[in-house]
């Protein structure tokens, strides 16, 4: 596959975006899931960098629900269609060249109903190519079917493994991911870390500024989990104010690298006015360990976390 900022040429294309279809279907993934993998994509067989799937809200908002590369400021945002060229784009049906900035738009089309836009960003005007706009166009389908299929069809499935709040992935999932791991380790050897992550100060912000505070506070935490974690790690939230991210071929100074910059990303988005911080304890996975090993261990890293911070 081409890297970043390359063309990747038509037949590689093609058959990235069949081998696509093909593990998005056999994964089973949701909507939110497929968005993000679809823009990881996007940057990889096109010139961009970045890309976004903004989505159609109420009468005239569109909303960035996924965003990768040098996109990712963007998640979230909320415009008017009739200002954003990802609104017009949806206006019109079609995919379209934007001219101001130079990014392209394709719609995400289901029957007659246009439910967004996924976009590919570039660093200057004129970077995409014809063949950059088709590809978008061959991408949108599998954005749109999948928005359709979980937003019109509950699947039990979903119900079972995913936590119904923030959609991460729940506790059930993660001891039969981190049982898998543990498997792949001993008989392949394949390193992974795991990280379990605690709020300190949760439940004094949740009681001075109320539950509904305090649920959009965990579903913040579940989007800067999403945004920042690669396609192949797993996140999870594990009951309460706990979570969890399992990262496989991640050893472990990688994974501390990355769960201090989660901290990070944690304390600049100032959840309710700041009051509230996040602990991590974070292990790699040795041979032939078990799943209470494991965890005991990720879960007394955790609380020596805790007692650093305190001091």
């Amino acid at each position: 596959m081409a890297v970043m900022g390359e063309t990747a040429p038509r037949t590689e294309r093609l058959l990235a975006i069949i081998e696509l279809q093909n593990a998005i279907s056999g994964a089973g993934m949701n909507g939110d899931e497929v968005m993000r993998f679809v823009t990881e994509r996007a940057v990889g067989l096109t010139a961009a960098g970045g890309a976004v799937v903004e989505l159609v809200e109420g009468d005239d908002d569109i909303v960035c629900r996924a965003a990768t590369g040098g996109a990712k400021s963007q998640l979230g945002t909320r415009r008017s269609q009739k200002s954003s060229p990802a609104g017009r784009c949806v206006a019109q049906r079609k995919a379209l060249r934007d001219e101001a900035t130079g990014a392209i738009y394709a719609p995400l089309l289901h029957g007659e109903y246009a439910i967004g836009a996924i976009g590919a960003l570039a660093s200057e005007v004129g970077a995409f190519t014809d063949e950059d706009l088709e590809t978008l166009r061959l991408l949108a389908p599998i954005v749109s079917i999948a928005l359709h299929r979980t937003r019109s069809y509950p699947q039990p499935r979903r119900d079972n493994t995913h936590d119904a709040l923030t959609g991460l992935l729940n506790r059930r999932a993660f001891e039969e991911r981190v049982e898998v791991e543990l498997a792949r380790r001993t008989r392949y050897g394949q390193s992974f870390s795991l990280a379990v992550l605690d709020l300190d100060g949760f439940n004094t912000a949740n009681d001075r500024f109320g539950e509904a505070a305090g649920d959009e506070l965990l579903r913040s935490i579940a989007t800067i989990m999403n945004t920042h974690t690669r396609v192949m790690d797993a996140a999870f939230r594990l009951g309460g104010d706990e979570f969890a991210i399992l990262m496989p071929g991640t050893a472990l100074d990688g994974a501390k690298t990355f769960t201090e910059r989660c901290r990070q990303y944690i304390g600049d988005a100032k959840l309710c006015e700041g009051t509230v911080t996040a602990s991590f304890g974070v292990v790699e996975a040795v041979e032939k360990e078990t799943f209470a090993a494991l965890t005991e261990r990720a879960d007394h890293a955790l609380r020596e976390d805790k007692r650093a911070r305190k001091s």
